[in-house]
């Protein structure tokens, strides 16, 4: 297919489609837990969809950057090998759920003997302790969620117990001291959290049961697509812990990526890590990935401190002097601050300098030929415009790589930061189509 009718291809995708207002959520697994800056898989179906028969082959797919792994999901829809990792622990137990096949029987039988278990313990006993958790939880929430703790424990199948972990890591989000309409944490008023009327028993129930519902409608579209054989998915479906900048934990190689990176500093838009740290407290490290490297629990700030921009060791002047040279917008607009307000933006070019590492670590994995579509939007720092998507193609123009093509949506369904002291999300997002051509 030629260049020219793969553009047009992509540019008859509806505004509608890629605004996310005409999708079935069931088909995506993507209520399976609320997480944060979620991408919205009609965005990228028919993305993934006209780009894989522009490729004409097996599709191999990467997103680097998972979060909750919709573009893996998406991906595995149209039978194709997906990889993804994640610098966030909650990212991976919950993309390898989605991911996995269950046997929907078996879900409910579980969920039915847990909840048998749950309902038997009589202990008073608290199974985590860290600093602050009687700020975080009511003493008898923290002895409800005690209960499922121990009960989860029980299952003695790992996969099971992962489906469970996840169901409860929402609960843990809708019954917790913290409040939800951001993803920093902020604790609820005093007379608020005295007068809620909330149980995370028949929450945790509720929760279970909506998953599995998802789950099954998800596994059915697999089943239907002829992906799903002998209980298996058909392709590969692989979901790492890793830091991106650090590098890519795999030695496939891929020729299609679709992703978004976490644009921004993620200081000040989308706090991963503080909206994980209270679920991933109450979820044993040994049942998600023995191989993560980071200790995700030190602070509330950690997962956040080691995302991209979130703490760069190299000094700022040789960070500017690197990227400036490759992004004549980034220094155009750091430069035009005074000290105090380009102290501040200081963050933005962290968090471009690190893109870029991280750009420079998936390239080699990536096919001749291959596309690369990135979903990234502007935003306000110091009340001036980031020019993300400028800056994202001179970042790859510094490698040889031109645009191939790029489409707009709105934002209005991505779960976004709804209070925000320092900046103001944008209300459009680009997605921007590169091919790798050597």
């Amino acid at each position: 297919m030629g260049k020219t009718k793969i553009i047009n291809s992509l540019q008859s995708i509806s505004i509608e489609t890629l605004n996310g207002s005409d999708y079935n959520k069931s088909d995506f697994a993507r209520s399976i837990l609320n997480y944060p800056a979620m991408m919205v898989p009609s965005v990228q179906e028919p993305i993934i969809a006209k780009l894989s028969e522009a490729l004409k082959k097996d599709v191999s797919l990467i997103d680097p950057f998972m979060g909750a792994s919709n573009t893996l999901v998406t991906g595995m829809k149209y039978g194709m090998n997906v990889f993804g990792q994640d610098i966030n622990p909650l990212s991976i137990l919950l993309s390898q759920v989605k991911t996995s096949f269950y046997d929907i029987q078996e879900l409910e039988d579980a969920a039915k003997l847990l909840n048998s278990i749950i309902h038997s313990d009589k202990s008073d006993a608290v199974e985590v302790s860290f600093t602050n958790i009687d700020k975080w939880f009511t003493k008898n929430m923290q002895i409800e969620l005690s209960k499922i703790h121990r009960g989860i424990r029980k299952e003695p199948l790992l996969r099971l117990r992962k489906f469970f972990w996840v169901a409860l890591a929402e609960t843990i989000r809708l019954t917790s001291n913290d409040r939800t309409s951001t993803f920093k944490m902020h604790m609820r008023p005093i007379e608020e959290i005295s007068s809620r009327q909330v149980s995370a028993l028949k929450t945790f129930i509720k929760v279970s049961k909506k998953n599995t519902e998802n789950i099954s409608d998800y596994i059915s579209v697999l089943v239907n697509n002829g992906h799903i054989k002998k209980g298996k998915y058909i392709k590969n479906a692989d979901v790492v812990w890793g830091d991106t900048h650090s590098g890519i934990k795999t030695k496939k190689t891929f020729n299609l990526l679709v992703t978004s990176p976490p644009y921004g500093d993620n200081q000040t838009t989308v706090t991963y890590g503080q909206f994980s740290y209270l679920p991933l407290q109450w979820i044993p490290f040994s049942d998600i990935d023995s191989t993560i490297e980071l200790d995700y629990l030190k602070t509330t700030q950690e997962i956040d401190a080691k995302s991209l921009g979130g703490q760069v060791k190299a000094s700022v002047k040789d960070v500017e002097e690197n990227v400036f040279q490759k992004s004549k917008t980034l220094k155009k607009f750091i430069t035009q601050f005074d000290d105090e307000q380009r102290k501040k933006a200081e963050k933005v070019t962290r968090f471009i300098y690190e893109l870029d590492n991280s750009i420079d670590k998936m390239l080699p994995r990536m096919r001749k030929d291959a596309f690369m579509a990135w979903t990234i939007g502007n935003r306000n720092v110091n009340k001036k415009v980031v020019r993300n998507d400028l800056i994202l193609n001179e970042l790859f123009q510094s490698k040889g790589i031109e645009l191939f093509t790029g489409l707009e949506r709105d934002i209005l369904s991505k779960r976004m930061p709804g209070r925000n002291n320092f900046s103001n999300m944008m209300s459009k997002e680009k997605i921007l189509i590169y091919k790798k051509t050597n």
